[in-house]
Order: C-alpha cells, then structure tokens, then sequence
C-alpha cells in the first residue's frame, strides 16, 4: 500500500499540471451532464415500478384514468349559473372532452346537458303522445258521425273537435314546457327549473357538485399513468383556459395533486440554493477561523468541483432529482470536505518534518492514503446500503453518496496535491515549516489536553455514554413520527393553501381507493359481498366519511337492496356512460371503490389501509387492492420510517464486516463499529428530549451518522496505531494522535456542522428538522470520537499488555 501511495506522490510531483489539465477537462465533460439533470416528483421516486402496489396501480388509473383535477368556483349560485358563463363552461366541456389527454370531465353541466337531453326527449315524446292521440280521437270521431250519416264537413268538424279536446287533455305538460322555455343554455329560466325543486332547494343530482350556495366543483379526471411533466401541463391547460375565458363574477381555482408536487419540488430546491449559499459562507468562516494553514480555503474548491462531477455524472447516467437527491450536495458538501482537510493537515504537519514540499507530500499520503482509505471504502458501504431500499429516490440518494464522495476522495488525492506542490515548491521550506508551526501549536496543545483529561476519567465517561446509549436505545421505540407532509413544507405556498381550501369545502381529506377484481364485479355475488363489506368498515372505522362504487350506485337505484341479475343489468343499461365508467371497467372484470376519509396522515393512512383490507375477506375468485395516490403515499413513509431500525442495522453489520476484512483485528473493528451506534442511540435520546420527530428524512439520519463517525473512528485509530509503531506507550500515541489529526477532525465536524446548520433557518419544517438533528448527530461524532473512546482504546490496550506480559 505504501508502495502505491508513494507512487501516486511522485506522478504528483513529476505531472502536477496534467493533472490540472485532466481535472479541467472532466469538469468540462460534466458540466453538460448537469444541464440533462431532469426532477422526477411523481410516484415514480417513491415506489419500485416492480411492487405490486405500482402495478396494481397501473391497472387501475388504465381502466379509470389517473387524480382527478378539481375546478372550484367561487361565486354566488345566480353568478356561477348565469347564461354568460354557462357558454364559457360549456364550451370549456366540449374542448376538453375531446382531448386525447382528459378521460372525462363531470360538474353541474353535466346534468344540466343531461337535463336538456331529457327535456328535448320529453317534449318530443310528448309531441309524439299528442298527434298520435289526436290522430286517433279524429279517426274514432269520424267513424262515429259517419255511422250517424252525417256529411263529410260534420264529420270534419267532429274530428276537429275531437282533437282539441285531446289537446285540452295535454294542456298542463304544455304549459309546463312552455313555463320553462326552450331546454337550452340559453335560457335562464329552464336552467332554473332544473338546478332547484318546488321548494327552492338543490335538485340531489347537483348536491354532489354544489357543496354549498358559493361554490360549485367540476371534476376532470386525465388518462391514467401520464408522465409527471404531461400531468402537471394537463392542469396547467385548464388553467390557462380560464385565464383567457374568465367567468363573470366568479373565481376559478385549479387544484390538482400535481400542481401541489411541482410546487414542493420547486420550494424545495430553491430552499435548497439559498441554504447553500449560507453554507458556504460559514464554511469559509470556519476555514479562515479554525484551520489556519496555507491555502486554507482549497478545501471547499475540491468538494465543489467534486460536487460538479457527481451531478454531471448523475445526469448523464439519468438519475433524477427528486426530494432525497436534492438533499446530497449539501450533505456531500458536509462530508467530502473531510478528505481534503484530512489531507491538507498531514501534508502541514509533514511540512515541519521533511526537507521539501515533495518529500511532504510523499510521506503524507504514504501516511495517510491507506486510512483515509479505510474509512472511504466503509462510508461507501455504509450508503451503499440504501439501495436494498424499496424507494428509489432512496437508492438513487445512497448511489450519488457513494458516487460523490468516492470522488470527493478522488479530487483532495490529486487536485489539492497538485494544487499544493505547484504553489509552494518555489516558496522556502523554512518559511514553510514556520507557518505551519505557527498555525499548529495552539490548537494541538489544546487537542493534547483534552486527550490527556479523557484518558484519565475513562471511567466516568464511559458510564455517562453506556447511560445515555441505553437510554437512546429505549426512547428510540418512543419516538414520534410526522408523516404528515403538509406540516413538513412551507405553510404559505399557494397550493397546498388551495388544497387545504378545497379540503374545508368538500369536508372531506381525501379519496383511498381500492379495485374490485373478478370474471364478472357486476354480478350479485361480488355486489353483495362490496355492500356488506362497505357497511362494516364504515362502521369500524370512524375516518371514513362516505363510500362511493357499483354497489352503492345498484343499490339506490334498486331502493337499498342488490337486485336480481336482470335488473342489475337494466340499471347499467340505464347509467350514464360518464358515471359508469367511473365504476365499472368496460370488460367487467374490474371495479372501483372509492372511500371519503378525513384527513389524516399517511402513517394513518397505511394503518387504516392495512386494516381495511384485512377485513376484506372477499368470495373465492374476486381480489381487492388498495391503489391510488394515498396508498403510493402511504407505503412510501412505511418503507422510509417503518424501517429505519432495520436499515440502519443492516447498514452497521456491512460496515462492520468490511472492517473486519480490512483490520483482521476484532478488537479494531469493534472500536469503530461500537461508538458508531452508540452515537446513533444518543441521536435518539437527543430527538426525543428535544421533540424532533421521525420524517422521511431524519429517518435517514443514522446512515449518515455511520459515514461520519466511521471515517473519525478510523482516523482516530489510524493514527494511534502509526504513533504505536513509532514506540510510543498506548497513553503517548492516543495523546499525540488526537492532538496532530484533532485538528483536522475538529475543523472538518465545525464546517460540517457550519453546512447542516444553516439548514435550521429553512421554511421547510422536515429540512429544518433534519438539519438539527444532524447537527446533534455530527456533534456527538466528534464527543465520542476524542473524548469518550480514547481513554476505552487506550485502556483496552493497557489490559492486553499487561495480559500477554504475564503468558
């Protein structure tokens, strides 16, 4: 390794400007790749297109089209159903229903179309009545007075007023149609009469459409499956429709799950920018402050470049954004500068020891090549875990992780080297070795005494940390989760104000969906079973509002029973095709249960879903399945919370085993494996003392905290080991080690708590969360690493002397 690592020095410091050349040229390579990164906010982030629920999801928005689109309006009922806007609203239905991209569109025009349909039958059945009947009575009156022997102009006569006392007969449907008019838009006066009864209340065909006197709703279901792009300009077109056709005195608001996504997404990665920028201001601070050495702000220079060729590379291999994607520059940012600080330090402490800038460099990475090494190849592990996660915006977070700080390792190697070599090789090494004195001892004197107090209260310390891990430990079943993503994000973005808005009027939270399976879902088998199973969980569980299917609409239109076979086909016959469709696949094979609920969160959600279909217990043959948006939503927060604990264990014994392979010690292992998941245990204690919840994103907070005390743990130890080798006592080495690489660590803890800090001030309640909470995580980092194991490592090795003494 030695060997390598020396080799590596002298290609440095024979061709430092090749490699400025080769890193420009691949900055220059990644920098389109950035251009062709492309967001992915839709469903497809959050769940495997290969699970079943994805599929079972496909299917459904196939057969029943995808969220609908609702269209709110607001106004006064004699505004929104003026003959003005009723022209507009029509010929908004007609546009948008013949376009590819919207399967349906239903609200109060809908019945009033079907009103008129009706009407214009009416009148022409009557019509139809009237000649028919008056044709009769004039035959009939004909024949009479011909029998009489009256003459042709009596019998004429007689058929005359035969058919006028026919149309006596209709005078009260006659004047009924002409007290309304013309069925049409057009008149005010029909759309009246079939909006209200009698009494002036709303006919129940509108209620569902007019929840209230001010406002009306007009649901516009798209295709299903359309990409996240297409179905956000799907509400975007209704949108701009009544922006160039306003309705008179009435508001139009468009409210769509895709627009509220978009504008998540949007919020978050500007959030993201600005946060950065604050970021890198105090890690600059913290460089010019902490780590006084030349050319101090290198550092930030290799992570930014580092950060480039991520990106780049995650575009070109088209990887998307998405919300966990977006959170790894900042954390990359946070955990790649540690490989150029850890670097540049040596390459300053081997400054005061060597006769060059050359010999410097060699003996720096022959140093530390092989730790810093170490701890790379474990972090990688580490993230690489993520991918058994059955998110993928969790996998892609954990391949760009890895990714980014393998080449984060990468640009501090031969960047900062090159960089370092070309601006000092002219500079005298005595003015060099003074510097780097100067910057060196105030900060390793305060270093050494911390080592020195940590030693000698081993005891003490240790039992504080086993306390404080135990109770980590328990309060960790205790924590409590948010999924509740409304009180995660900005309270004033407009959307989900619209949302919220809509949510009020309609009092309900919600749709959770679920597909009905079988030969025939509109036979009295299935029907009875859906009824029954509807009436039970209506009754269990007191979220759910109302229920909406094929049952609900056979039983009603039979008077609350599941007819016979026949009858139920005469009330398909009879529906509507826009409703049923909405139900009933075309091939029977599959239906549509639709459940109101109130609006909780998505881990109620999952909760309630699970239960639900348990319950089920559908006949032999007939399959039922949670799908829609809900159901996505809700297993997503069930794979990222649920199974936190077992992600982070899995993410611990990996780790651990590539220590084991790489150390060959146990020993080794176990002090970097330990402190690890005693920091994750504390990071807990702390959540809870503080009220931090669970959200997808503290969720992930102990894979994080593993890469970064892993890589302290293994720095530490590194170097303990080298000042071993040098014939130093366990007491001495432990002492000098935290004192000469302290720095470092302490430096790269400050800038990373620096970066995670800035993200306390974001508007997003799960950003701000998250970055509190890994700022406990990384403080506890540093804690364990120079001020709890030392005194246990250097104890251990006092013990194992002492015992191979007396063998």
């Amino acid at each position: 390794m030695k060997r390598f690592s020396r080799a590596i020095a002298r290609f440095i410091e024979r061709r430092p400007w090749w490699i400025l050349v080769i890193i420009a040229l691949l900055s220059g390579a990644a920098a389109p790749g950035v251009t062709l990164l492309e967001s992915s906010t839709g469903f497809e982030s959050l769940v495997s297109p290969s699970s079943d629920l994805w599929q079972d999801n496909a299917r459904y928005e196939e057969q029943f089209g995808g969220d609908s689109i609702a269209i709110l309006l607001e106004g006064r009922q004699e505004d929104i159903f003026s003959v003005d806007n009723l022209a507009v609203l029509d010929q908004f239905e007609q546009e948008f229903s013949q376009d590819e991209r919207y399967r349906s569109v239903l609200g109060p025009l809908t019945v009033l179309q079907a009103a008129i349909e009706e009407a214009e039958r009416m009148r022409q059945d009557i019509q139809t009545q009237i000649f028919l009947a008056q044709e009769a009575a004039a035959s009939e009156a004909r024949e009479a007075a011909a029998a009489m022997g009256l003459s042709e102009a009596e019998q004429e006569q007689a058929a005359e007023e035969a058919q006028a006392r026919v149309l006596e007969e209709f005078q009260p449907q006659i004047e009924q149609m002409q007290l309304i008019g013309e069925p049409s838009l057009d008149n005010q006066q029909f759309i009246d009469a079939v909006l209200y009864d009698e009494e002036g209340a709303l006919i129940p065909e509108m209620e569902s459409f007019i929840p209230d006197y001010w406002h009306a709703l007009i649901s516009v279901t798209p295709q299903g499956n359309m990409p996240d792009s297409e179905a956000l300009q799907a509400a975007t077109d209704i949108e701009d429709f009544f922006a160039a056709h306003p309705l008179t005195e009435v508001t139009i608001t468009v409210v769509a799950a895709t627009k509220l996504v978009n504008a998540i997404s949007t919020s978050l990665g500007n959030n993201i920018m600005i946060l950065l920028v604050l970021a890198l201001a105090v890690m600059v601070l913290v460089l010019v402050l902490i780590f006084r050495v030349r050319w101090r702000l290198l550092s930030l220079l290799m992570v930014g470049i580092s950060a480039l060729w991520t990106f780049g590379l995650m575009g070109y291999l088209s990887i998307p954004l998405t919300m966990a994607t977006m959170a790894v520059l900042p954390i990359l940012i946070g955990l790649g500068i540690d490989y150029s600080i850890q670097f540049h330090n040596r390459y300053q402490e081997e400054l005061i020891r060597n006769k060059s800038v050359g010999e410097a460099i060699t003996t720096s990475l022959s140093s530390m090549f092989p730790i810093v090494g170490i701890a790379l190849v474990a972090t990688i592990i580490g993230f690489i875990t993520l991918y058994i996660s059955e998110v993928p915006m969790i996998r892609d977070f954990g391949v760009a992780l890895a990714v980014g700080i393998v080449l984060s390792y990468l640009a501090a190697l031969f960047l900062l080297h090159s960089i370092v070599y070309i601006a000092d090789k002219r500079a005298p090494i005595k003015q060099l070795r003074k510097e780097s004195s100067e910057a060196s001892d105030r900060i390793e004197r305060i270093l050494g005494r911390v080592a020195k107090v940590a030693i000698r209260g081993t005891l003490p310390i240790f039992l504080v940390a086993l306390v404080f891990g135990i109770a980590g430990g328990v309060v960790d079943h205790w924590l409590p989760r948010n999924t509740d993503f409304e009180e995660l994000m900005p309270q004033d973005i407009t959307e989900l104000r619209e949302v919220r808005d809509l949510r009020q009027i309609l009092g309900s939270g919600g749709e959770v969906l679920f597909m009905i399976e079988a030969d025939d879902a509109a036979s009295p088998e299935v029907l009875n079973w859906l009824e029954g199973y509807q009436e039970e969980v209506l009754a269990v569980h007191p979220e759910l509002i109302s229920v909406n299917s094929l049952a609900v609409l056979v039983s009603d239109a039979a008077g609350g029973v599941i007819p016979s076979e026949q009858e139920i086909e005469a009330i398909l016959d009879g529906t509507p095709s826009p409703y049923l469709e909405l139900l009933l696949s075309s091939d029977r094979t599959m239906a549509s249960a639709s459940f109101n609920i109130e609006y909780i969160s998505l881990d109620e959600t999952h909760q309630l879903l699970q239960a639900m279909e348990s319950e089920a217990e559908p006949p032999s043959g007939v399959e039922i399945s949670s799908v829609g948006s809900l159901a996505l939503g809700a297993s997503t927060v069930d794979a990222v919370v649920g199974k936190r604990l077992t992600m982070n264990l899995i993410c611990l014994g990996a780790v651990f085993i590539v220590l084991l392979l790489v150390y060959r010690r146990l020993s080794s292992a176990i002090f970097i494996i330990v402190p690890v998941g005693a920091v994750i245990a504390w990071s807990s204690l702390d959540m809870y003392l503080i009220g931090i919840p669970l959200n997808p994103l503290t969720a992930v907070l102990g894979v994080i905290i593993i890469g970064i005390c892993t890589e302290f743990m293994v720095l530490l130890i590194g170097r303990y080991d080298e000042e071993k080798k040098r014939g130093l006592k366990p007491y001495e080495a432990m002492v000098t080690a935290i004192s000469k690489m302290g720095r470092a660590i302490v430096t790269t803890a400050l800038t990373t708590l620096g970066g995670f800090g800035v993200l306390i001030v974001s508007n997003f309640v799960m950003v701000r969360d998250f970055g509190i909470a890994t700022i406990l995580g990384v403080f506890l980092c540093l804690i364990i690493t120079i001020a709890v194991m030392p005194g246990i490592i250097v104890w251990f090795d006092n013990w194992r002397g002492k015992r191979l003494a007396k063998l």
